[in-house]
């Protein structure tokens, strides 16, 4: 079986791939879950997923970065032992509270619902609760793969819960609908059929990372001599306590401000804006079933940049080679830049027209969530600076940092919500208001750290402003071309011919422009080839 070694941007691709392939499983799994159930059962199922993010940032957010760094750092020093050991005292370590987690979310599903304000939620949370568990697994097995800097096993194991995810929570969802129960018990119970995918799918992922452990060989570092040395259990231990507390912590800012957020906006939509309990469950659910679906989609191909730069930007600072570092973490930021302009803009200039193509069953909470897409697809380039950013402050030593970041993000979007969903005349637009505040500051304080920390950082002009002219000019044209054709044509085809010339005109115009620099289109794949021909053509910097 392959070990060969990624170059952080291979592993990139893969996992960007991967990402995508996530994304459109779930995209499939949940578009036609919404359509059939609608607003309040997608509540539902919203509530119970949040909740369990919760539990798993509690148990398992910072472990797979915790054991990458530890894994890449070992391998750089030659110690390929110390790197197996560091899997097993991570797997054996944190699976205990890995079953406490499960244990508290199965147990205190009615109570942690009724916090929510949304009792409802209580049987999609007690199945959800086994996926904690399985989560440990999957997390240390990542942890040790990346460090190898191998990104296959980590890509393999997200379509399978993705399939599993589509394949086994649509299958039960429809079966429960189909029992002509009454509409309070059919709701909730197929809310949580329909999570029951994200258990099924945690539990195939994590047999087959355990299972292609033995078939998995250490690629040793060319020039590097092998050390036998290997610390003690409790050696190992302390030190992945001590990088993960930061990044755990770090992570649950982030997820327990998103827990309160979502309780926070049904709440301010009851009291604030004095909505009804079923209109509030009807607008909360287009707006999390529909905008903050669409707003995920653009993350999935930047997050995996931020998994591959960890490994790598580690083991250039064990060599002390911080030029290196420099170039990886430079690129890194630009590739982030060029995918996620076009799709925040593109988000909130096509809005409807995208979610009235997906959602054709639901116009009333397409009617809702379009205008709150439109404002959060602003959000989409902060949000994956952040996840970039946060990745390298907790490759070069720096995971208390992003504690500090989030925390502050977090209570802006948390202040935010309250002041604007409670205001009658902006309700639910006062959420994306909120998310792109948080964000922003987010990507401010975490650029001023690293300036601090790296020195010498990509400039505005490289990272913004001709992927930004070059997004406007493409997504400006394609809602053009859309309203020219919409009438004629149909909604369908004037969004499909819109997406269309969007993403070509976006291709050409940063060709043109010569958005791309040499230093980065060679780390991917065949690179070197493509870099020649795009410097023949004159099309590179």
């Amino acid at each position: 079986m392959s070990t060969k070694r990624q170059s952080f941007m291979e592993g990139a691709l893969i996992l960007m791939v991967a990402g995508f392939l996530v994304k459109v499983i779930g995209a499939v799994f949940k578009i036609p879950l919404y359509n059939v159930l609608g607003g309040k059962a997608m509540a539902y199922f919203t509530v119970g997923y949040d909740v369990y993010v919760w539990m798993y940032v509690v148990t398992t957010a910072g472990l797979p970065v915790a054991i990458s760094r530890m894994v890449s750092e070992s391998n750089a020093r030659g110690r390929y032992n110390n790197s197996k050991r560091i899997l097993y005292v991570a797997f054996s370590s944190f699976l205990l509270l890995g079953a406490a987690g499960c244990a508290v979310l199965y147990f205190g599903a009615d109570k942690l619902a009724e916090l929510m304000k949304n009792p409802h939620a209580a049987p999609a949370i007690r199945v959800i609760a086994p996926a904690v568990l399985f989560e440990i697994v999957m997390s240390s097995y990542r942890g040790y793969y990346q460090g190898n800097q191998n990104m296959l096993p980590t890509a393999v194991s997200q379509i399978l819960v993705a399939m599993a995810k589509l394949c086994g929570g649509i299958v039960a969802a429809s079966y429960v609908l189909r029992l002509g129960l009454p509409e309070e018990q059919a709701l909730p119970m197929a809310a949580a059929a329909a999570i029951s995918g994200v258990t099924l799918g945690t539990m195939l992922g994590a047999a087959y990372l355990a299972l292609r452990k033995p078939f998995f060989k250490i690629n040793r570092l060319p020039g590097v001599e092998e050390s036998p040395q290997i610390d003690s259990y409790g050696t190992l231990l302390r030190n992945l306590v001590r990088i993960t507390i930061p990044i755990a912590v770090g992570s649950m800012v982030s997820s327990v401000s998103n827990l309160v957020d979502t309780a926070l906006i049904m709440d301010r939509l009851l009291e604030g804006a004095a909505f009804s309990q079923g209109t509030a469950e009807t607008v909360f659910g287009a707006y999390s079933g529909m905008t903050r679906t669409m707003f995920n989609l653009p993350s999935s191909l930047i997050i995996p940049i931020g998994v591959s730069v960890i490994p790598a930007i580690a083991e250039k600072f064990v060599q002390r080679d911080r030029t290196a570092a420099s170039e990886i973490l430079a690129s890194s930021m630009r590739v982030a830049t060029l995918l996620s302009i076009p799709a925040g803009l593109g988000l909130s200039l096509m809005a409807k027209p995208i979610l009235m193509l997906l959602y054709t069953k639901r116009p009333e909470e397409v009617a809702i969530a379009a205008p709150t897409l439109t404002v959060i697809g602003l959000a989409v380039t902060f949000v994956c600076l952040d996840s970039i950013t946060n990745a390298i402050l907790q490759a070069i030593g720096r995971e208390k940092v992003p504690v500090f970041t989030m925390l502050t993000g977090g209570l802006v979007k948390i202040a935010t919500t309250y002041t604007l969903v409670g205001i009658p005349a902006l309700n639910i637009m006062g959420a994306p208001f909120s998310t792109l505040l948080c964000y922003g500051t987010i990507a401010v304080l975490n650029f001023s750290v690293l300036k601090k920390e790296i020195g010498v950082l990509p400039s505005a002009r490289s990272l913004f402003i001709k992927p930004l002219l070059c997004s406007a000019a493409a997504c400006g044209g394609a809602r053009v071309l859309y309203e020219l054709t919409a009438a004629s044509l149909g909604n369908k085809v004037g969004t499909v011919l819109g997406i269309g010339f969007a993403i070509l005109c976006y291709l050409v115009l940063i060709l043109a422009t010569k958005a791309l620099y040499r230093s980065d289109v060679s780390l991917f794949p065949k690179g070197e080839k493509l870099v020649k021909l795009l410097e023949k053509k004159g099309w590179m910097i």
